[in-house]
């Protein structure tokens, strides 16, 4: 449009058809004109970033509007994108809270109810780039606040992952099976007893269709006291698994094992156990016990199709020590059923199975989803000169997920601890839940 009012102006010049006032005035407006298209120009050429920021890049028709000549705005919409760092995203909200009345007694005459707040965790997660992400969350539960997963992940390639941070070692299914998503209220005492607890370290994860893999270095527990007579202990763990079915249904195999390096002073190794419930007394005791190091090792089965799953895994941990070097093992096995066709879907990143969605949700015309699990589990911490006792445990375990993020559970424990020189004891421990997750 400029250029045709150019050439207006240019012929009518050269015709003398019009004044010469009359065809500068159509010239300067041809300038302007072309200021106005250019300005356009960079305006549509900015538009996707500009929607970035909040504040919203100014109208075609306000630049048009302003005088020529006017200066530019200092807080621009490109001023503001150069400010933001790309990929990053506001942090997402995240966390849990799960109340548990308990009713315990054994058949020594001791009987005892109490409530706690079993969790309490606030968090968030969020990208600091495309390929860069963090999770930071903490625990209320309890007498004392306990940091969980605070962590940077990297994503190196499509399934190829670096972490650094606070978080587990790849230990055991059913401990890195998420408290929001376990069959039962707790962890089996197997897989609470040998698996190492969250540790400050460094890990690499890959994974594919079918398979997975993970490993990492970590440093003591956060809550070892720092000696200047000795280093720090460190530990060594890696996880590998396969999905031999490759989807629905799902056959899960899979091996973990750690090496630990231990102080060569106190505390050294002290293992203390309560019957599957979170508030009940500890009931194995091993006493401290100075040991060198320490080599775990476990095999993991799992089998998902539709409303069934099924869960076992077994292993020891060998301690070597100069003064005493036991060898401690278990095992569990589970089984889960919803009455309601609900499945609890594989997850071949974390290989692990996951949350129960239920198909007909309380309030949208259904119940909500129904399960009931049954396990056994077995721990045996005698050996040598150090008697911890073994422990066998039978549990029943109904669940009630009225909508998703919502569980309400009962769960029945019968266990039996023995002891050398000392008659067997049975517990029965009820617990009841109410658990909520966002």
């Amino acid at each position: 449009m400029a250029t045709a009012l150019s050439l207006i102006a240019a012929e009518a010049s050269a015709q003398s058809a019009l004044s010469p006032e009359v065809a500068a005035l159509i010239e300067a407006q041809a300038a302007k004109i072309r200021d106005l298209e250019a300005r356009l120009a960079r305006l549509e050429a900015r538009r996707d970033v500009a929607a970035l920021v909040a504040e919203p890049a100014p109208s075609v028709a306000a630049e048009a509007a302003a005088p020529l000549g006017l200066a530019t705005r200092t807080d621009s919409p490109v001023a503001a994108v150069a400010s933001k760092p790309a990929g990053l995203s506001p942090p997402t909200m995240r966390g849990r809270a799960q109340f548990d009345a308990l009713v315990y007694n054994n058949d020594e005459g001791s009987q005892s109810t109490g409530t706690e707040v079993r969790r309490f965790r606030l968090g968030a997660k969020g990208d600091l780039s495309d390929q860069l992400s963090y999770v930071a969350e903490a625990d209320f539960g309890g007498a004392e606040v306990s940091l969980q997963d605070v962590m940077l992940t990297y994503e190196l390639a499509e399934g190829r992952t670096l972490s650094v941070g606070y978080f587990k070692p790849p230990i055991t299914l059913d401990e890195l099976t998420s408290s929001n998503e376990t069959v039962f209220l707790e962890r089996s005492a197997y897989a609470s007893t040998f698996a190492p607890g969250r540790r400050v370290g460094v890990a690499a994860r890959a994974w594919g269709e079918q398979w997975g893999v993970s490993g990492g270095l970590f440093g003591e527990t956060e809550d070892s006291d720092l000696d200047t007579e000795r280093e720090e202990a460190w530990l060594a763990a890696a996880r590998g698994y396969v999905d031999l079915l490759g989807g629905e249904p799902a056959l899960h195999l899979g091996l973990s094992v750690y090496h630990t390096r231990l102080p060569d002073r106190g505390p050294g190794v002290w293992l203390r156990v309560r019957p599957e419930t979170g508030r009940a007394p500890r009931v194995l005791d091993t006493g401290a016990f100075i040991a060198q190091e320490g080599t775990f090792a476990g095999l993991e089965f799992g089998y998902g199709s539709g409303p069934l799953t099924l869960q076992a895994e077994g292993g020891g941990v060998d301690y070597a020590g100069a003064i005493s070097g036991p060898d401690f093992g278990g095992w569990s096995a589970q089984a889960a059923w919803r009455w309601t066709g609900e499945s609890r879907p594989y997850d071949i990143e974390n290989g692990v199975f996951g949350r129960i969605r239920p198909t007909r949700p309380l309030g949208q015309g259904g119940f909500g989803a129904l399960e009931t699990g049954l396990r056994v589990s077995h721990l045996d911490l005698a050996d040598e000169t150090v008697d911890g006792g073994s422990m066998t445990t039978y549990g029943l375990v109904v669940n009630w997920l009225p909508i998703t993020r919502l569980r309400l559970s009962a769960n029945l424990i019968q266990a039996r601890i023995e002891r050398l020189r000392a008659a067997p004891v049975d517990e029965t421990l009820l617990t009841l839940r109410t658990a909520i997750d966002w």
